[in-house]
């Protein structure tokens, strides 16, 4: 488990570049919520960022593209309201794959996303889909919602599930 974070970084790293000719850039910043399933824990309070590239398929009628998301949580310990060394942190970054329609304002999207997750002091593989609904204001600033399950694995059975959800602004600019 201590070469996990290496491996998942070299898998983010090839992915985004045999991604590298691309018609779209995006790039989103979201407040984002997340439950894990130990119910020690309040529901944490965070932040994601994401940066991706997307381009036309089926004709245009369709859309798709792989990204990277990183992320942050802070879980307080049920009972425990000051500052304390018993809350949770949790911190990521993950390689995402997003397919959907290619419409004007509407842009929904469904895929998964597979990464690395440092939760406290414990390494793990985070696995799971993501469902996103982005709506344009305007060609490149729009606001944007999401959903995902997650899954995070260890080598030593301390797994956790979890949901997190969040909302945000998205920006595109025409790609490289």
């Amino acid at each position: 488990m201590r070469y996990l974070k290496y491996a998942a970084m070299g898998v983010l790293a090839l992915g985004m570049s045999s991604y590298a000719a691309t018609r779209t850039m995006n790039a989103g910043v979201a407040y984002q919520s997340a439950v894990l399933d130990n119910g020690d824990y309040r529901p944490g309070m965070g932040v994601n960022g994401s940066l991706g590239s997307e381009m036309t398929m089926l004709g245009a009628a369709g859309s798709g593209g792989l990204g990277l998301r990183g992320n942050y949580e802070h879980y307080r310990r049920e009972g425990v309201d000051g500052l304390d060394q018993a809350n949770l942190n949790e911190g990521g970054i993950a390689l995402t794959g997003m397919v959907g329609p290619n419409t004007v304002f509407l842009q929904p999207r469904v895929g998964g996303h597979v990464g690395y997750t440092r939760l406290e002091d414990n390494n793990f593989l985070e696995v799971g889909p993501d469902v996103t609904a982005a709506y344009k204001f305007t060609p490149t600033l729009g606001i944007q919602a999401m959903v995902t399950p997650t899954w995070l694995i260890n080598q030593d059975n301390t797994n956790f599930h979890g949901t997190k959800m969040g909302l945000g602004i998205t920006w595109s600019a025409p790609g490289v």
